[in-house]
């Protein structure tokens, strides 16, 4: 379950940006990134309470997130992580 929380996170970090776009999905997307990459405060103790508890490094999994919000396959990868989340 917290692996999935992890996942989502992802898919919010790297929704793609449209000129149209409401106030709500930019902050949900900026609150994403802040969220893998805030290193104090309650922020910061959430990530890493949600990594400890789905068992993964916390900072193999920033490190991952980097990679990820920076790369130019991010289309691709949200395509992998959705169907990870809906595989049944």
């Amino acid at each position: 379950m917290f692996l999935s929380v992890l996942l989502q996170a992802m898919l919010d970090a790297t929704k793609p940006e449209h000129n149209k776009e409401s106030h709500e999905s930019i902050v949900s997307r900026n609150n994403a990134k802040a969220w893998f990459f805030a290193s104090v405060g309650v922020t910061a103790e959430d990530f890493y309470t949600v990594c400890d508890i789905a068992g993964v490094d916390p900072d193999y999994v920033r490190t991952f997130a980097y990679k990820v919000i920076k790369s130019k396959e991010i289309l691709y990868v949200r395509k992998r992580i959705n169907a990870v989340l809906t595989f049944d």
